[in-house]
This record gives structure tokens, C-alpha cells and sequence, in this order.
């Protein structure tokens, strides 16, 4: 039924046949192939305004053989996947698909070197990030509407046309480009969003597709703070122990829970100076978690950095702090594709007091210092009504999807990925058992090897599995 409403929402359901792409190598020398794409502004007029989508292909070594596209998602909202393309990582990142596989990604409109959308941080230096206070809070929500019509001024039908469908639609038009019958495709973190929504939207036109580290669009603003907190908690314990028996940690035979706490504390009253940056604050301090305690082993595991930069602020130096914080984050477009989509839904102060208190009280370390909170504070006052508000994303009539999660995941948690399993029919769910980290390809060898089992040979685990 959802879908259906949804399909009726976006007019022109078909879409227009788009011209190629003319490729050329992204850099001297490389093997990388970048061009652009032209679609619609806005995809319910096709005959109006356009825009351009920046696109990388890495073309399988085995061309005789090859099994077509794999096209990838990095997250975000707004990862721009065609510029890590560029950057010859793709070898890095997937290994195993170099041989049957083009593999393309692309910079979603609004991020890279697609059309940009720039119009100052996600969360501004100085603003409360946990208001105290209605005054407080009002300085939020004036923050938030700020960065809006800022964004609204410089690049106007652009930021109303941000939303994950019409992603998926850029999307389709890539893999029509592409001369694909079929998307073979590869979505993590936010990905896995855009990934169901295109299911949603062109169920016929999927070939294998695996969603991984699930952000399940039916639980609400408030459920997607509360179960990120408890697992971001869960992490940091779980940090704290690694530090207690890796001589590797800087933090090595300290009570790691006690220095951070003390830490944050002293920050709130006398705030760090790095050169360059904003003092960083306790705050700074809280949103750089979601940054550093996901692990992603496979292409690097942020805990000994983060260690090393509690060690550091200790002593006087939070540049680690400074640099990877969520506050005076400048990718504009995360919050303006959050905010269509994944909007907070606070209905003041008094919400916004209540919720943060159910968060600390659930973690009361991290507390409401998560990824979830930081699109809630960053779509407090946003000028656009969201066109994309949370609700299930119901997929029927598509090829068998692989889902897959770690079961300790501090960033999307695993619950997600069974929430999502039940809405996307047909649909198979392997869980990396006791695996620690945002996403099972990035962190269980056993879920790297199932996903490129299917991806290779198209044989698919059983439809609710787990693996060590």
C-alpha cells in the first residue's frame, strides 16, 4: 500500500532514456574512468531544468567474462562514491570483484563533483548541541534554519530535490546510461536506504543486490536515537576493554570510561584551542564518537586513533578532536538529505529535554552523542518540509535481496536489519555473530566471503542465517 502511494507521488513513474556518459580517465594514467551524467532537477519534469551526476567506472580486468556493473554506496547521507573512486580505492575496497565486475559508483547531486550544494556546517561552532534550556534550544532551531535558507538562497530547487528518491532515480537513470538491463548493487550504511527505495521504486529492474549496516526508514526520529545510543554505549565499553588488554592503546592501564569522563567535563568549562578550528569544546568532543568508534576493519580500525587522541587532549591537544567532529562538519548536503528524509520530528523544548534525558539514561556515557541526534539538532528549524518523512519501505516483486549487519553495530544496530528484513519480501538476512563494527562486509571475513559468494556465483545463504 505504501508503495503504491509513494509510486503515485512521482509523477512520470517511467523515465526517460538518459544520453551516455562520456567517460575519460579520471587522473593521467589511471585505469579509473569518470564522466557525467545529465537528469532532470527535478524528476517530475523531465523536460526542465537539468543537472549532472559525477560517475566513476573501474573496468573488469576479465572483460570477456565480466558479469556486467556492480554499482556501490559508500552512506552518508551524501558519500560521494565516485570520488573515492577517483582516488584508485576501489581496489582497496573491493578486491574480490576487480576480475567480473565494472564497478561504478557516483557522487549523489548535491556532493563531490556533482552539482554541489555548499552553504556552511551541518551544526555551527558555538551553538548548543543538547540544549539546557528553551533559550538554548531556540538558538538550535535558529542555527538550523539559518544553514536552510542559506542553502535555499545559493542553490534554491536544488536543496528541494535532495531526497533518497530521487537518488534512486539517478540511480536508475546510471544503470539505463550504463546500457544495463539490470542493477547489480552494493549499498552500506545509508546506502542500504537508498538501496530498499530503489527496490521499492524499479523492483524489475534489480539483478543482486546486498544491503548492509541497515537504516530502517520505519522507526521514527526519536527509536533512531534511543537504539543508536544503547549500541554506541555498548561500543564504547567494549573500547574500554580492548584498552585494558591491547598494550597498543594509549590509554593502556587506565580506567578509559573515568578519563573520558573527566575529559569532556573539563572541555565543558575550558574549552581546548586548536590552531585554525573552533576551541573544542565538550561537545566537539561527544560528536567525534560516531566518527571514531565504528570499526571498519577492513579498510581501518579508528580505535587506536581515537585512544591516541584522548591520550593527547589529556595533555592539552585536541586537534584529533577538532578535525573529525560532527560539529562544523561543512558537508551541507548530509543535513539537507537528512532533513528530507530522516527529519527529527521535535516538537520543542520540552520534546527535545525528554528525549535527550531517555538517551542518557539508556547510555549514560555517550547519551545522546550519536548520529541520530546530530540530524535531529541539524533539522530542528530546517526551512523545507520533508518530502520523504520516516514510514516502512514494503519491497514486493523484486529478485531475492541479501541483507546483512554485525550484530554489534554502534551506528545502525542489528535490530535494524531484522526490522528491514520483515518489510523487503523474499528477502535473506545473514547476521556476522558477535562481529564488532559498522557493517558485516567491513568486519566479519565470514560475510565478506557470503556476500561475494552471491555477487560472484549468485548463491545466496540461507534466508535467516548467521556467521562467525
Amino acid at each position: 500500500m505504501v508503495a503504491a502511494v509513494i509510486l503515485a507521488l512521482v509523477p512520470g513513474n517511467a523515465i526517460a532514456e538518459p544520453a551516455g556518459i562520456k567517460w575519460s580517465p579520471c587522473k593521467p594514467d589511471s585505469v579509473v574512468q569518470c564522466g557525467y551524467l545529465t537528469v532532470p532537477l527535478d524528476w517530475s519534469k523531465p523536460d526542465g531544468v537539468k543537472t549532472q551526476i559525477y560517475v566513476a567506472r573501474v573496468p573488469a580486468k576479465d572483460q570477456a567474462h565480466k558479469l556486467g556493473s556492480l554499482t556501490f554506496n559508500p552512506g552518508g547521507p551524501g558519500g560521494a562514491g565516485a570520488s573515492i573512486f577517483a582516488e584508485g580505492l576501489a581496489d582497496q575496497v573491493f578486491p574480490d570483484y576487480r576480475e567480473r565486475y565494472d564497478l561504478v559508483s557516483f557522487d549523489p547531486r548535491g556532493t563531490g563533483l556533482s552539482t554541489a550544494l555548499a552553504c556552511g556546517p551541518v551544526l555551527r561552532p558555538g551553538v548548543p548541541m543538547f540544549p539546557k534550556s528553551k533559550a538554548e534550544y531556540a538558538a538550535m532551531v535558529a542555527s538550523s534554519r539559518k544553514t536552510g535558507e542559506d542553502c535555499l538562497k545559493q542553490h534554491g530547487d536544488l536543496v528541494r530535490n535532495l531526497d533518497t528518491r530521487t537518488a534512486a532515480r539517478d540511480l536508475d537513470a546510471i544503470r539505463a546510461a550504463l546500457g544495463e538491463a539490470e542493477l547489480n548493487y552494493i549499498g552500506l550504511s545509508y546506502g542500504s536506504y537508498l538501496g530498499t527505495t530503489y527496490a521499492q521504486l524499479f523492483p524489475r529492474h534489480i539483478g543482486r543486490m546486498v544491503l548492509d549496516g541497515i537504516v530502517d526508514h520505519a522507526q521514527g526520529a526519536t527509536r533512531f536515537t534511543l537504539n543508536e545510543a544503547k549500541s554506541m554505549e555498548d561500543t564504547f565499553d567494549r573500547f574500554a576493554a580492548w584498552c585494558s588488554t591491547d598494550a597498543q592503546c594509549a590509554l593502556h592501564g587506565q580506567d578509559v570510561g573515568a578519563v573520558w569522563d573527566k575529559l569532556v567535563a573539563k572541555a565543558d568549562k575550558t574549552p581546548l584551542q586548536v590552531p585554525d578550528h573552533p576551541p573544542v569544546t565538550g561537545d566537539t568532543m561527544r560528536m567525534t564518537l560516531p566518527a571514531l568508534l565504528p570499526r571498519t576493519d577492513f579498510i581501518g580500525n579508528p580505535w587506536p586513533s581515537l585512544a591516541e587522541g584522548i591520550a593527547k587532549a589529556v595533555k592539552g591537544d585536541g586537534t584529533l578532536f577538532a578535525q573529525v567532529s560532527y560539529l562544523a562538519d561543512y558537508e551541507t548536503a548530509y543535513a539537507a538529505v537528512s532533513c528530507m528524509d530522516f527529519p527529527g520530528e521535535l516538537k520543542g523544548y520540552a520534546d527535545a529535554k525528554a528525549r535527550i534525558a531517555l538517551a542518557e539514561k539508556i547510555a549514560p556515557r555517550v547519551g545522546a552523542a550519536v548520529e541520530g541526534w546530530a540530524m535531529t539538532a541539524a533539522c530542528s528549524g530546517w526551512p523545507i518540509e520533508p518530502s520523504n518523512p520516516w514510514q516502512p519501505t514494503p519491497v514486493k516483486d523484486a529478485p531475492p535481496i541479501l541483507i546483512t549487519s554485525t550484530t554489534h553495530d554502534p551506528s545502525t544496530p542489528v535490530s535494524n536489519a531484522r526490522g528491514l528484513a520483515r518489510q523487503v519480501r523474499g528477502s535473506h538476512l545473514l547476521l556476522a555473530d558477535d562481529a564488532i563494527g559498522h557493517t558485516a562486509y567491513f568486519n566479519s571475513p565470514c560475510a565478506r566471503g557470503a556476500i561475494a559468494e552471491y555477487l560472484l556465483d549468485g548463491k545466496l545463504p540461507p534466508k535467516r542465517s548467521t556467521c562467525g
